[in-house]
């Protein structure tokens, strides 16, 4: 990767420069079109970042640049930014890009015919920064045009019109999606899918989010938290959790400080602490989280909650003590066909005693039932 130090940093990634000669060999169909092309899309896409970096930088954040395989990103940070200055920061991209249209635009107007290579580079540039400009201002997260329709309706309609702007945008990819496949765009078609899938999926999670989720003060404090978790200073940690989790009220930073302290208790062996803060949330744990969850369900024999969370928990991880945990759930409910059927999925794992497992007083209630000794007459 190559870095450039500086008031903006710019950081190059590699595939930066494999996408750039994939699209320059396709335009072109040759190596020094393609170098061309290569040249083109570098000045295009650091212009088009030094807008967004030039701006936030008068508004005195600090900033700084990455060309990765998709384009570019620019990062920023510092005081909190107005709606009209975020507005600004983003739309100073694309209008960087414009101005290089029109740059290349103007020099076209002068007689190049000796230099041909002269005006093809011109004409090229010219193309590129129109049709990028034009793309990069649809409604369509994570494009330019996305960014600015999020943060029109966000500042109209709060963490609503946040919400409204993925499904717009899920929508609106999807269709330029199908659009692209129609007229056998392949590239732009996986591009616009990609574009469609990620938005619905923000939108999805997004739909237990509240306005205390858009506070950039409540995401510093997370993020500080897990700094300090991965320093190991648990106790700093756990001091800012519990502000996030009280400021955050109900929404998803809440879930997140939440889950992060439970795990905090799971290392202290404060599991009573950590049961009693996931299971109010426990629709809204991630898959790892609710795996330990389930496991603290087991040990408080809240058999309706082991049950519950027992296929998905299971999936998610496939351990004998998991299957064991089900079936004994499910006996203690006197359901011995979903108790028989864990009971076989733990002895499959190897190393349990079936006789001395079938003679607990878990089972007793059901060890006779023909839909469980249709699986335990197996174990033997």
């Amino acid at each position: 990767m190559i870095v450039i130090p500086g008031r903006i940093p710019l950081a190059i990634h590699p595939f930066f420069w494999v996408f750039a000669a994939l699209i320059g060999y396709l335009n072109s169909g040759n190596l020094i079109g393609a170098l061309v092309w290569i040249g083109i899309i570098l000045v295009s896409v650091v212009v088009h970042e030094y807008g967004h970096a030039l701006t936030a930088i008068f508004f005195k954040q600090k900033a700084k640049i990455q060309l990765i395989a998709l384009g570019g990103v620019t990062s920023y940070e510092g005081p909190k930014l107005k709606f009209w200055q975020q507005f600004l920061i983003t739309f100073n991209g694309p209008l960087f890009g414009f101005f290089l249209f029109l740059i290349a635009t103007f020099l076209l107007q002068f007689d190049w015919n000796d230099s041909p290579t002269i005006w093809k580079i011109l004409r090229i540039t010219q193309v590129a920064n129109l049709f990028w400009t034009i793309i990069n201002l649809l409604p369509v997260m994570p494009l330019d045009g996305g960014q600015l329709l999020r943060i029109i309706l966000e500042a109209s309609f709060g963490v609503r019109g946040y919400k409204a702007s993925l499904l717009i945008g899920t929508v609106i990819s999807a269709l330029l999606s199908f659009y692209f496949f129609l007229i056998r765009w392949f590239l732009a078609g996986a591009f616009f899918f990609l574009f469609a899938f990620q938005s619905f999926d923000s939108w999805r999670k997004s739909r237990f989010a509240t306005r205390s989720d858009r506070d950039d003060e409540n995401r510093d404090l997370l993020l500080k938290a897990e700094g300090l978790l991965q320093q190991g200073d648990k106790e700093g940690a756990k001091k800012l959790l519990k502000e996030v989790e009280q400021k955050a009220g109900k929404g998803l930073l809440a879930f997140a400080a939440a889950q992060y302290l439970a795990f905090i208790y799971k290392q202290e062996g404060k599991r009573d602490e950590a049961y009693e803060i996931l299971l109010p949330i426990k629709d809204h744990l991630a898959d790892d989280t609710l795996v330990f969850l389930h496991e603290l369900a087991a040990e408080r024999k809240n058999d309706a909650l082991v049950m519950e969370l027992s296929a998905p928990c299971y999936q998610t991880a496939p351990t004998q003590k998991a299957a064991l945990d089900n079936a004994r759930a499910f006996a203690r409910a006197k359901q011995p066909k979903p108790a028989g059927g864990w009971l076989q999925t733990a002895w499959q794992y190897g190393g349990l005693d079936a006789a001395s497992l079938l003679k607990e007083d878990t089972f007793q209630a059901i060890k006779d039932d023909p839909d469980f000794r249709e699986f335990t007459d197996q174990l033997k």
